[in-house]
């Protein structure tokens, strides 16, 4: 039993490590961002919570349609059918690049958006100011995340790291040059920490291109096995649609027929018909999510920057989980269909033994050791200035201390039903959730009378709670087990 989870759990740190590490550099990102910003003014720092918390909101659904290509890779390539696997990415992309021009003209309107929400309208200018610089970066990322869903699925996750690496560093010295006003470049506060996030999001998706052009151009799909860590290499040999022999990347084909052969009508249906409700169950979270941090943002500046301050605490722990919960669900979908429904389940054992114990470190650290963590953030701050925040900013640590444990699970459970096709139970599930908490907190509020920044964070708590017991009790369910994404024809 030790040895068999040994084992199970080396198999699922060889896929989830890099998805981890890439995820956990994104956070860095984030953190870097906010802390900065701090530093610039505790205006800026709140502006860009309540902007970044939009930007999540409006771009969750496409990058998760267009990054749910991860599903079909895995299970496609363990169907032996991988031309399948970059026909799939070629539509993730195609609809990443359909969808651009709607992020452009949310950003126009944005300003109208935050003096709705009845933030004041210095900190609506801002706020605006912020999103739009993120628009350029908005469009690159969706676009990406079906090339992100390439490499996640076939195993190859050391691109991510690489891309990863690159945008943090890009991203890291472009914010103090354009915050701050630094080696001669303009000083744009919170719109330069918006523009050099942009940039490296842009520079992220120009990486993952240069690492797929060798993949579009012979139409095959090079791959780790997560299990043996050999490479593979397995060639396209056509493709039947419709009754029809394709094959693929021919001479003779015009420019015309090659676009043509790009669009597969029925398999971006396909991709959109799971990969919206897994998109849109993140939507559900992010805007039960937004209109918390939007009531928050009315309760004044000091509490929207403690609170900014402590989820970007939080995202050193969170976000990793995010990697660990993909790569769960990717060997959960490749066991699937190799009909191996108990090492399936022993891949989500594992997942969850890694979250635990990964979030066990920051129980003891936020919970044990606030101080400690505060000083992140007040490195070359004034002492008296950052004195004051401290009292307001040591209870949220505890309470991120209260809860990422669920969040641990409640992460690799997603990870694995999303992972099988399950993806609509995740949405009821998400949307079941984000109501019962946000409509049950803003009605007790009002009741009771209860409208201050620790009673929203013990909102945030029991939501978190509240996910992991619905999506344990899904899982114990066992209906994910009988889910699949791919065509069973493919299967059989």
């Amino acid at each position: 039993m030790i040895q068999t989870l040994k084992t199970d759990m080396a198999e699922v740190l060889s896929t989830a490590w890099p998805m981890m590490l890439s995820t956990g550099l994104f956070s860095i990102t984030l953190f870097v961002d906010r802390m900065l910003l701090y530093r610039y003014s505790e205006g800026s720092a709140a502006a860009a919570m309540a902007a970044g918390t939009l930007f999540w909101a409006i771009t969750c659904l496409p990058s998760g349609v267009c990054g749910y290509t991860n599903a079909f890779v895995s299970q496609y390539l363990a169907a032996k059918r991988p031309e399948r696997a970059m026909q799939v990415v070629w539509q993730g992309l195609l609809l990443g690049l359909a969808v651009a021009p709607l992020l452009i003209v949310f950003g126009l309107v944005s300003h109208s958006f935050f003096l709705w929400s009845g933030h004041l309208p210095s900190m609506a200018l801002a706020e605006s100011q912020y999103f739009c610089w993120l628009v350029p970066g908005a469009c690159a990322s969706v676009v990406a995340s079906a090339l992100v869903g390439l490499y996640q699925g076939s195993g190859r996750t050391r691109v991510l790291v690489v891309s990863d690496v690159i945008a943090t560093l890009i991203n890291i010295v472009l914010d103090l040059a354009l915050i701050f006003g630094t080696w001669g470049l303009p000083e744009m506060g919170t719109a330069g920490a918006a523009f050099a996030s942009s940039i490296s999001l842009i520079f992220k998706f120009l990486v993952l291109i240069v690492y797929a052009l060798p993949d579009f151009r012979t139409a095959m799909v090079r791959y780790r096995d997560p299990s043996t860590g050999q490479l593979k290499i397995e060639h396209a040999h056509g493709e039947h649609r419709h009754g029809e022999y394709i094959q693929p990347g021919t001479q003779n084909d015009s420019s015309v027929e090659r676009i043509r052969k790009l669009f597969d009508s029925s398999l971006m249906r396909r991709l959109i018909h799971f990969g919206w409700p897994a998109g849109m169950s993140v939507v559900a979270e992010a805007w039960s999510f937004t209109a918390i941090m939007m009531i928050v943002g009315k309760l004044g500046e000091r509490p929207a920057a403690a609170t900014t301050l402590a989820l970007g605490v939080n995202l050193l722990a969170f976000i990793p989980l995010v990697g660990l919960g993909i790569a769960v669900g990717v060997l959960v979908g490749k066991y699937l269909v190799l009909e191996d429904r108990d090492r399936a389940k022993r891949m989500v054992r594992s997942g969850l033994v890694i979250g635990v114990t990964y979030s066990l470190f920051f129980i003891v650290f936020y919970g044990g050791f606030p101080d400690l963590a505060m000083d992140l953030y007040s490195l070359d701050v004034a002492p008296e200035r950052f004195a004051e925040m401290r009292p307001i900013l040591r209870p949220l640590l505890y309470f991120i201390a209260g809860y990422c444990i669920f969040d641990a699970f409640q992460t690799v459970f997603v990870g694995a039903l999303k992972g099988a096709g399950d993806t609509y139970f995740v949405l009821l599930g998400h949307l079941f959730a984000g109501s019962v908490t946000v409509v049950g907190g803003i009605t007790i509020s009002r009741v009771w009378e209860l409208d201050g920044l620790y009673y929203w964070w013990g909102v945030i708590t029991f939501w978190v709670i509240l996910l992991a017991v619905i999506f344990l009790l899904r899982y114990l369910q066992g209906g994910w087990q009988e889910k699949r994404v791919i065509e069973p024809i493919v299967i059989d």
